[in-house]
């Protein structure tokens, strides 16, 4: 059997001594002038910890329970990502 071949990983570029993916560097100026509003949640995990399941739990507390509005759309468009999104551009 043959090792599988390895995915080339993406150059790490280094923002204020932390090592960020090309696309996470280019739009950090957007992230660090994000202005949170009052009612802003911020979700703050370690990689591989359950993100994705604590964004569900808190969706389906901000909707009351109810598991209809929680099929909406995926997590990821009704929980976004803060280094993902553009900020401001998320209602």
């Amino acid at each position: 059997m043959q090792p599988a071949e390895e995915t080339p990983r993406p150059a790490l570029i280094p923002i204020r001594g932390v090592p960020m993916i090309k696309y996470f560097a280019e739009n950090w100026g957007e992230v660090e002038g994000f202005q949170a509003q009052p009612d802003d949640l911020l979700i703050s995990t370690y990689p591989k910890s359950g993100t994705t399941w604590i964004s569900e739990i808190i969706d389906m507390i901000y909707n009351d329970g109810d598991t209809e509005k929680c099929k909406r759309d995926a997590i990821y468009m009704r929980v976004p990502f803060l280094e993902f999104a553009v900020p401001g551009g998320w209602k």
